[in-house]
């Protein structure tokens, strides 16, 4: 197994305004943001821009995540081409807040510009912009409906109709080269000092290439959907090659029924069914309810070749639209087997809202088999009358998700069923919960303007793993108490030279056995219409228990946007740190370098 990479850890140790600690801060999103994100990018594709906003809202609202700069943008471009201009502005204010050095840093400004400056808005119904590190878009196995179609819209299908069959491709390809070594240097001071231990690690040395590709296709009332979405790498290293698939299906619509099949590798939603199926999913507007249902073989990775799955999953919903108001709730179940074993069984229920200035989500799920609470989630985003927005989330869940096949963690046995002549099903049954922690997080972030220079954002959460019981010849997890995670960030535009972005930001997170405290700064410089340099600084000091660390991470990033469609990218960046306890002395230096292009098409 390849080791950690400790570059990786530190720089997610930095972003401590999320609890979920175990993920880099570049590693893949979840399910739950993945689904999301895909139903977004639908619900543009089918001009449903009343559910796109309410989609991106929540993804806004989500603590941060891969797509969560790629939403908020998103949400700007939408309401400007609704003709919310007000409201446009807010959303492209909130992101050169909140993301002052990203990758549309530049086109938000472009467009904030065009609206300050009287500019004529983006036109309706505008192409979706491509999302870089998104799979393409397909349509879920068993999702919340989309909002009705409107008598324009039934027209305007219409006068498609009335020009045969269309064709639209839309992908991304990109392909990145990614470098990261290290020295470490060990002293032993017990009972006297030795002499240095020093070793030379190679971390990563890959090259990455990603497709990501949807074609549809139209005619009349009828609509056919491609897409394929996977990731090739070769570790230069071991010498090794990789191949990953995220989505490859075919989806077939009826646009007047709005019934859909779609076959193939898919995910799914509502979020909590499965991360990934091969499979046959339908999706049936009937008499106010949408009905869903999936049928296929459990995807657990990316890796896995196609329908290699020992498990079968089964999956229903149903979905009310504005119920409650301008609410939709969907309840659903969702059922995992191999053979006879019964791998989980959940009954869960979601609900969404969108008002003028507030959105709220909730989740719930019940798991049948094991009889547990496997998740609760609580999501609200208010914006006030100065525009700010606050946004609060409440999430409790079990980690691992409740599934029999938790119990094999800590276990030597390679299968559920080799387990169960072991210890029988019942016991098993109980493995599987004990070696699922309770995980709770509560959160709260504030954005808002300070003065025409100057932004404001603070952020707090709180976090609790109740760690695991021993059982079954695993050793206990102890419970590590409540952690607290707490930033303020101080954003400005303007300061040194027209249009630069400052960000200055200091970070704290209290544990039982440590605190670390953290100084962020960093500039974005442009040097011309398509091209800028963000030079960044982070100094860091950990007071732990049994000692204390320090540490300097210097980067610099530099993006070029050749055209509308191509841009390079390049970070390079280091992290050199001192780390002395009563027993040893650590000095580690590491270098990392990530070049890449992407092409959209």
């Amino acid at each position: 197994m390849k080791r950690i990479k400790s570059i990786g850890l530190m720089v997610l140790a930095l972003q401590i305004g999320q609890a979920e600690l175990s993920a880099a801060q570049t590693a893949a999103p979840s399910a739950a943001v993945e689904n999301l994100m895909q139903q977004a990018q639908q619900a543009i594709d089918a001009q449903e821009y009343i559910h796109a906003v309410q989609l991106l809202t929540r993804l806004t609202a989500m603590p941060e995540h891969a797509y969560s700069a790629r939403a908020q943008e998103l949400l700007g471009n939408i309401r400007e081409a609704n003709g919310q201009l007000a409201h446009a502005k807010a959303e492209y204010e909130t992101y050169l807040q909140k993301y002052p050095n990203g990758d549309g840093a530049a086109r938000v400004q472009d467009r904030l510009n065009g609206l300050l400056s009287g500019a004529s808005p983006i036109p309706q119904n505008p192409p979706a912009p491509s999302i870089a590190t998104a799979a393409a878009p397909g349509p879920a196995a068993v999702r919340p409906a989309a909002p009705r179609r409107s008598a324009a819209q039934t027209a305007a299908t219409a006068d498609a109709a009335s020009t045969g069959t269309t064709v639209k491709d839309r992908g991304l390809f990109t392909l990145t080269y990614r470098y990261n070594e290290g020295t470490t240097e060990i002293t032993e001071l017990v009972p006297d000092p030795d002499e240095p231990e020093e070793e030379d690690d190679t971390f990563e040395n890959a090259l990455v290439a990603g497709l990501n590709y949807t074609r549809i296709v139209t005619r009349g009332d009828r609509e056919m959907r491609l897409t394929f979405s996977g990731i090739a790498d070769h570790d230069f290293e071991d010498s090794e090659s990789d191949l990953r698939l995220s989505e490859a299906y075919v989806a077939f619509e009826d646009k007047v029924s709005g019934g859909v099949i779609t076959v193939g590798r898919q995910r799914l939603d509502p979020r909590a069914i499965a991360y990934r199926t091969d499979g046959v999913s339908l999706r049936w507007p009937t008499g106010g309810v949408t009905l869903g249902t999936v049928l296929g073989r459990v995807v657990e990775s990316s890796r896995d070749d196609f329908l290699s799955g020992d498990r079968w999953l089964l999956g229903a919903s149903a979905t009310w639209e504005d119920l409650g108001g301008a609410g939709d709730l969907t309840v659903y179940t969702a059922m995992e087997r191999d053979g006879s074993l019964t791998y989980r069984h959940a009954l869960g229920v979601e609900y969404e809202r969108s008002f003028d200035r507030f959105s709220l989500y909730g989740n719930a799920e019940y798991d049948l088999k094991f009889q547990e609470i496997s998740r609760v989630l609580l999501t609200g985003a208010a914006t006030l009358e100065n525009s700010a927005r606050v946004t609060g989330r409440l999430s409790y869940y079990r980690s691992p998700t409740l599934n029999l096949e938790n119990a094999l963690i800590g276990q030597t046995a390679d299968t559920v069923d080799d387990l169960i002549l072991l210890f029988g099903e019942d016991a098993v049954e109980d493995l599987a919960i004990d070696r699922s922690a309770k995980v709770t997080t509560v959160g709260l972030t504030y954005y808002g303007k300070l003065n025409e220079t100057w932004d404001l954002s603070l952020d707090g959460t709180l976090y609790h793993n109740s760690g695991t019981p021993a059982s079954g010849g695993v050793a206990a997890v102890d419970d590590d108490g409540v952690r607290g995670y707490y930033g303020v960030r101080f954003t400005g535009s303007d300061i040194f030279r027209p249009d630069d972005r400052v960000n200055l930001g200091l970070r704290y997170a209290d544990a039982e056995d440590s605190s670390l405290y953290v100084a962020d700064g960093s500039i974005r410089i442009p040097l011309g219409d398509h091209m800028h340099i963000s030079p960044r600084l982070r100094l860091g000091y950990r007071d732990m228990d049994d000692g204390e660390e320090t540490f300097v991470m210097p980067s610099v990033n530099f993006r070029y946007r050749i055209d509308r469609t191509t841009s390079l990218q390049f970070d390079a960046g280091g992290r050199w740190s001192d780390r002395d306890t009563a027993t040893t002395s650590v000095r580690q230096r590491e270098f990392y370098l990530v070049a890449g292009v992407s092409k959209s098409f």
